[in-house]
């Protein structure tokens, strides 16, 4: 099953992102036909949102000591993570807000990035639960290297994704993002037909 998680509040119309995303999702389909796709759009729905005693149950998850209350917070929580266990490919649309990701998706990952469950401390260090693939699609308001440090580029998303995502067991991580395409005037919407062909391309593979 391919889980694709929509960090954008933008519509389908408007949204770079989403508009790269689809030119994926049509050539994971074409390569991939029948494959279940399921999509979880969060800012369609309600994410826990975590306070003092939230923090408390993430410790104490983290230990192995949840009380009754505590598993009854952690279970809202199992509602956003049951779909990522059982995901073999996580795609994540998502612009870059600031430098970083939208709120909405730093919320999701404090919600599904949980000791035990999506990842475990081993006397060899932490080690990732999942087994999946996964890729980033999106945009980026200016013109980030890759293989810039993100204190150079200013970058701090793709960088960040990636590291979570290797911290609960996805390596394979795999990204294409449109960049700068408001700078490229009348030339922006063939740079970003070829964003779609690099998506759709991605995808066939993924």
């Amino acid at each position: 099953m391919l889980l694709h998680v929509i960090a954008n509040p933008r519509g389908d119309d408007e949204s770079r992102s989403k508009r790269i995303a689809r030119a994926f999702l049509e050539g994971f389909s074409e390569a991939n036909p029948g494959a279940e796709i399921r999509e979880i759009d969060l800012y369609a729905v309600d994410l826990p949102m975590t306070d003092a005693k939230d923090a408390n149950t993430r410790l104490h998850q983290a230990r192995g000591d949840l009380n009754p209350a505590e598993q009854k917070r952690l279970d809202r929580f199992c509602t956003f993570i049951d779909p990522l266990l059982a995901c073999d490919r996580l795609l994540i649309t998502t612009p870059m807000w600031n430098f970083g990701p939208t709120w909405k998706l730093k919320q999701w990952i404090d919600t599904v990035v949980q000791a035990r469950i999506t990842f475990e401390y081993t006397p060899n260090g932490p080690k990732g639960l999942l087994n999946a693939k996964g890729a980033l699609v999106g945009s980026r308001g200016g013109a980030y290297p890759d293989d810039k440090d993100p204190r150079e580029s200013g970058d701090f998303l793709v960088p960040y994704l990636t590291h979570v995502m290797k911290w609960i067991g996805i390596k394979d991580v795999r990204t294409c993002f449109a960049d700068a395409v408001d700078a490229k005037k009348d030339q922006a919407e063939a740079y970003l037909r070829e964003c779609e062909a690099k998506a759709r391309e991605l995808g066939k593979t993924f």
